[in-house]
């Protein structure tokens, strides 16, 4: 867990002092201590705690918070219950080694927020290994048998009687976050077992359970109009003891802490009815993710629903169809390229862009139209097509866009 998530916890009642510019470091470990010079009992990551039986003169508020620095340390909570006041000089020290000061409630045992960082330290691992069980499941999908899926979703706690819903979500601005992590968190709710993988800045999510792609679509925008919220409600406020410190709006922001200005872009399958369309579902989100890079606004989401162009027509086909249709309709053209050192794909490409225009297509690529026409009339030989029709003219044009042929083409035409 990470400062900023002990913050927000209004049981904890800790108040940031200084060092609200770290309060997105991980917390490994709570290490309660009054020793004056703790640094070789230390772990990088530690959370220490200490009610200052260390403090005698100010001198000693360098040395500790010296040695907290050296071992690198996340955090310090002070408590006030032997030192009065908290000393001017650790305030000091610790904003020099831009080292987060939390002063701890006066009637907060140290206990609990042990309890809290071991407990969640417990949980976060427990989340990890499911995350591996989890990419096992998503790296396979589609390539095994329903059984075994069935299996593997019963493992990870999920009913492969319900119906299951995939998404595709990657990070496209802003600062660096465990995407997977966020989505596991924001989109949890009951009647519902999500099944999350993928990297920190791209996470696929299967939502087994009941749960339309609109109002999915809907709570990945709340999620993220939700963290944008709360990090600018993350002001400076005031501390209990006169400092600066944080507002209470603010620790409840601070979980939000360095994620302004992210945006995402997702993709979102239909319901899947049964694990056997589940391998479908996910490349269609996949296809949908990468669809949706290219739009505005901080959530931008692609799904069947949204089609509105050829492009995102093509897009929304298994790769493998596509590259058997441009195969069928092109392969000939691409083979007597191949063999010929001809223009043919690039001389279609150009005709069929340019709306059948035999001037303008002859002038684009420097040829008489005489070449032009003789080129065309191979490319209606070789691939039973004429240009005469505007259905097969379509299905030509169609075919260039389908994959490596058509992308091979427009490559070739770019300046």
């Amino acid at each position: 867990m990470r400062l900023s998530d002990l913050l927000a916890r209004e049981d904890l009642r800790l108040t940031l002092v200084t060092g609200a510019d770290a309060v997105d470091r991980e917390v490994l470990r709570a290490y309660p201590t009054d020793l004056p010079d703790p640094r070789r009992y230390l772990r990088p990551g530690d959370l220490v705690l200490t009610s200052g039986v260390w403090y005698t003169r100010p001198s000693d508020c360098e040395r500790f918070a010296d040695a907290l620095w050296a071992a690198g340390a996340a955090g310090l909570v002070v408590g006030l219950i032997v030192l009065g006041e908290l000393p001017e000089e650790l305030v000091e020290a610790c904003e020099r080694r831009r080292l987060p000061l939390l002063l701890a409630a006066p009637d907060q045992a140290f206990g609990a927020i042990s309890e809290v960082v071991t407990a969640e330290g417990f949980a976060a691992e427990q989340r990890r290994a499911e995350r591996v069980r989890a990419q096992t499941l998503l790296d396979v999908l589609g390539q095994i048998p329903p059984g075994e899926v069935s299996a593997h979703l019963r493992l990870l706690g999920a009913d492969p009687g319900l119906p299951t819903t995939a998404m595709a979500v990657a990070r496209t601005g802003g600062p660096e976050l465990d995407l997977p992590e966020l989505l596991h968190e924001g989109l949890a709710r009951k009647g519902r077992h999500l099944i999350v993988g993928g990297t920190p800045g791209e996470a696929i999510v299967l939502v087994n359970g009941r749960a339309s792609r609109k109002s999915l679509a809907d709570e990945l925008r709340a999620l993220i109009a939700g963290q944008r919220a709360t990090e600018a409600a993350g002001r400076p406020g005031t501390s209990a003891a006169g400092r600066p410190g944080m507002s209470a709006a603010g620790r409840q922001g601070a979980g939000a802490a360095g994620r302004q200005g992210v945006s995402i872009a997702a993709g979102i399958s239909e319901m899947a009815a049964s694990v056997s369309q589940l391998g479908e579902a996910l490349e269609t989100a996949r296809r949908g993710m990468e669809s949706a890079r290219g739009g505005a606004g901080p959530v931008s989401i692609m799904s069947v629903a949204d089609i509105d162009s050829f492009d995102l027509l093509l897009a929304s086909l298994p790769s493998s169809m596509r590259r058997s249709f441009r195969d069928h309709l092109l392969g000939p053209v691409a083979e007597y390229d191949a063999r010929h050192g001809s223009e043919l794909l690039r001389t279609l490409d150009t005709f069929l862009e340019t709306c059948g225009s035999w001037q303008r297509t002859a002038d684009e690529l420097y040829v008489h139209v005489n070449t032009l026409r003789y080129r065309m009339q191979r490319i209606e030989e070789l691939t039973g097509r004429r240009m005469s029709s505007m259905r097969d003219r379509t299905d030509l044009y169609l075919a260039l866009r389908s994959g490596d042929a058509g992308q091979a083409a427009r490559d070739d035409l770019a300046p």
